[in-house]
């Protein structure tokens, strides 16, 4: 008698899972900044492999894909090691046969150094040695060009480097070939692609969020100032409230170009949104916080940058979802060409669905 129930449950189990596989068009994984291995980028990763449809995921990793600095180049760093931090991302999600697409970050680009350029070229060229249609980054060899990638017929992928319009350095990049080499092209380029685009679901990606209630939007919460190794650990219950608020202090102050308050950063969204801002049909998609987060303002923002770090973020007036811990967001479109969204976190526990 018990084994009619577990065949049946199984049975139930395997029955309502395929009918919830079949009510999705199109399935997008989304995950920033998992450029460090560590045991919650491991399981959220093997996590996230579970949910890909074959024939209809594409995994996206939203910058900050090698840290502290990105690829190695001769000279700077140990490329057995940033090859294979690359590997422990895209591996599983190729096993389980989902495209893979990594969009740059600033730690791609050297943390915003010199070397930027080099590094980021070569992250580009490691991916593109597997002679793997479905692996590539989006943009590569350096420049900025905004890609289309056409994902159902009611779905587009626009991918664009946004670490390029902030990098302070020299990123003249002649023997590129890039079709867009000021920022003028580029802005003109998105506006070809949203014309093209116009009545499709646009997924606009980018390593940059262009709303966030955490560090880099100038938000901290009480955790950052009594407790500010909790950044660094979650279980690192130090109090230290004067160095705590120090820090804070010292970001709204002396404003990095990485922060939305800059000014660099402020003109990036101002001429995008030119281009996006007022269509109801854009998601915007980005990491860099450490954290999840869902905003909805004039424009949908989803935040995924908590692939292998953490940091707190504020629930603010148009937060939808937000919390600090490791994990993922899916993205389905369904039948209806209606968005879903669904946020994982890793926990001692496990990987659990929490949004």
């Amino acid at each position: 008698m018990f084994k009619k129930i577990s065949i049946t449950l199984m049975l139930l189990i395997a029955y309502f899972g395929s009918f919830s596989q079949e009510s999705v068009k199109y399935r997008v994984i989304l995950i920033g900044d998992a450029g460090e291995m560590n045991t919650g980028q491991f399981e959220s990763l093997k996590d996230a492999a579970k949910h890909v449809i074959k024939g209809k995921t594409t995994t996206l990793f939203l910058g900050d894909n090698i840290y502290p600095s990105g690829m190695a180049i001769p000279g700077y760093g140990d490329f057995a090691e940033t090859s294979n931090i690359l590997n422990s991302q895209f591996k599983p999600m190729r096993d389980a046969g989902a495209a893979v697409y990594f969009v740059p970050g600033n730690h791609d680009w050297d943390k915003s150094g010199p070397n930027g350029l080099a590094k980021i070229k070569a992250q580009g060229d490691y991916l593109a040695s597997f002679n793997d249609p479905l692996l590539k980054l989006l943009p590569a060899n350096g420049c900025p060009d905004p890609i289309a990638i056409k994902l159902s017929d009611k779905l587009t992928l626009i991918a664009y480097d946004s670490e390029w319009w902030l990098f302070p350095y020299k990123k003249d990049n002649p023997g590129a070939d890039c079709d867009c080499n000021t920022k003028e092209e580029v802005i003109a380029k998105m506006e070809d692609l949203m014309e093209q685009n116009r009545d499709k679901v646009i997924l606009l990606a980018s390593h940059h969020p262009f709303q966030s209630y955490g560090s880099h939007g100038g938000y901290f919460t009480l955790r950052n100032h009594l407790f500010p190794l909790t950044s660094l650990n979650k279980k690192l219950y130090i109090p230290m409230p004067v160095v705590g608020s120090l820090y804070p202090f010292l970001r709204s102050t002396f404003l990095s170009p990485e922060d939305l308050n800059h000014p660099a950063y402020k003109d990036m969204i101002k001429r995008v949104n030119a281009v996006f801002g007022d269509r109801p049909n854009v998601i915007y998609a980005a990491g860099h916080e450490h954290g999840l987060q869902l905003i909805k303002s004039k424009q949908l923002q989803i935040v995924s940058g908590a692939g292998a770090k953490m940091n707190p973020n504020k629930k603010g007036k148009n937060s939808l979802y937000q919390d600090f811990n490791q994990g993922y967001v899916v993205a389905d479109q369904l039948q209806n060409n209606d968005m879903r969204y669904e946020y994982y976190n890793y926990t001692d526990t496990g990987v659990v669905k929490v949004f």
